[in-house]
Formats: structure tokens, sequence, C-alpha cells
């Protein structure tokens, strides 16, 4: 199968990339900024809004998205209305904040893009990622540092570490293999116009998550909590940081990670089993 991945210099699309090739599929990864030099990868520059598709095409794999930017909903409009015009098969890398109770812009544009792929006139598959870690890639380093491992880049350097909101918010990691895995085997079996939510097996709190890091890296640290109204303002003076999200990072983030278990044969690991990655890269 020809599959083209947008989206493929970040961290879930150079794994994905990578997982795709090593199961035999010819795959193309589209980036714009960061180059893409994968084993078994096609690397292709382009912008997903202008770009006529490679011949031969089978499956979209659309991972590209902005979520800070102050344009990011018109730019995640652009890249879909491109895609969808293609009329190939696609799957939407969507996330599971459309479920949170409170829902900023990001979450908003989520949703009306889910909404429009269901409208598209080609087969689709939405899955859904609660909080995707995994080992830093061999050879990709995304332009974008990856959350879990700037949480582990701290874990290492400082006995205390800061977290947004009360550190009760409960996450359910997925690892980004078990996440590629399921997706590829939701394709195989022909599991069209479904949406899956995809997230570990257990659902626990942000400090637990941390001391299970800090446990595989042989470390003691305590998490400080920074309450969310302290941290919108300073957001607004750090780049990368946008106040409309960090307002809802205090949220839980709980899934039914069954679904998709059940449909793509892929049983997601337990975090305390997948943090090792994290430190050791396996």
């Amino acid at each position: 199968m020809k599959v083209l991945v947008t989206g493929a210099s970040s961290f879930v699309g150079a794994h994905f990339c990578t997982l795709a090739a090593r199961r035999s599929h010819d795959v193309i990864g589209l980036w714009r900024r960061t180059p893409l030099q994968l084993s078994g990868v096609r690397s292709l520059q382009g912008d997903v809004g202008t770009l006529i598709p490679p011949a031969g095409v089978d499956l979209v794999v659309h991972a590209a998205a902005k979520v800070m930017a102050d344009d990011a909903h018109e730019q995640n409009r652009r890249m879909l209305d491109a895609i969808l015009s293609w009329r190939i098969p696609v799957v939407y890398l969507s996330s599971t904040v459309v479920h949170w109770p409170v829902q900023n812009a990001y979450a908003r544009s989520r949703l009306e893009d889910e909404a429009r792929v269901r409208a598209g006139k080609a087969p689709w598959i939405i899955v859904r990622p609660c909080a995707p870690y995994g080992p830093i890639h061999g050879e990709h380093r995304p332009a974008h540092r990856e959350s879990f491992h700037t949480l582990t880049g701290l874990i290492y350097h400082l006995p205390v570490v800061p977290v947004i909101g009360s550190g009760k918010q409960r996450r359910q990691p997925v690892h980004v293999h078990d996440f590629a895995n399921a997706i590829l085997n939701l394709v195989q079996k022909e599991r069209w116009n479904n949406a899956f939510d995809s997230g570990g097996p257990e659902a626990m709190s942000l400090t637990e998550v941390i001391h299970l890091i800090a446990a595989s890296a042989n470390r003691k640290v305590r998490v400080l909590p920074v309450p969310v109204s302290v941290a919108e303002r300073m957001a607004r003076f750090v780049p990368g940081f946008h106040p409309d999200v960090i307002r809802t990072f205090d949220t839980d983030d709980v899934v039914d990670h069954r679904p998709l278990a059940l449909a793509s044969g892929v049983e997601p690991r337990h975090f305390r089993d997948g943090a090792d990655s994290l430190i050791y890269g396996v």
C-alpha cells in the first residue's frame, strides 16, 4: 500500500512513517520546514494546501496540525479541505480534547474537522490519541520537542517538577508504537467510517505519571502544582504557549480504549511498562 503521511516531521508522524515502512508499506513522508530522512521512507517537501498528491497513493494519514498558532483554525481547515478534495481514503489523527467539558479553540477546530471528514466523499477513519509518548526517534528530531521528552528532561535535572494545575488531572498515555500499529491494523481490516479513541489501559494522575518516569530514571522528585491562573498569565510572555490552551490543562483526559483494541487487535501497553522507552529508547 502506498501511504502519504502529512506532518511526517512531527513526533507521531515520524514514528508512524518508520513503523509503516517496517511493515512493508510504500511510505511518503510529507514535510514543510523540518527536513525528514528516515530509512525506508520517501521524503517529500511541500505544503498540504497546495500539494498535488503523488500518483497511486492508496491512503492519506493526516497527522499535520496547528495547535497554538493564531491562525491555527484556518490553517487546519485549509489543509483538510485540500486532502478531502483528493477523494483518497484518509485516516484523520484528531485529539481526545474533543471530549473535554471545557473546550478551547483547538478542540472546536478538531470537532469541525471531524465533521468535515465524516461528510467527505472517500472512506475515512478518525483516531484520537490521548497523550502519545515513546522514545526519541533514532533518525529524526522534530522542530517542537515532544512534551513527554521535555517532562523527562525536567525529572532528570530538577528535584522539583512544576506541573500546571493540581497534578491530579488524569491521563491515559498511549505508546506511539501501539498507536501506529493500531492504525495500520484498522486500515488492513478495513474498519472504514469509524472513530476511535486511543489511550493506555488505565487512567492515572499526572503526578503518578511523573513518579513512574522518575522510577524508570532511578530518580526521586517532588511535584509542584502551579495554579492554572498563574500559568495562564505567564503564557502570555512565553513563546510556544497560549493562554487558550493553558486554561484547559487541569481537565481530565479519560477515554475508553477498548473499542480500538478490539477493532485493531492491538492491546496498548500500560504506562509503567512503556515509561522505560522515555529513558532507554526501547
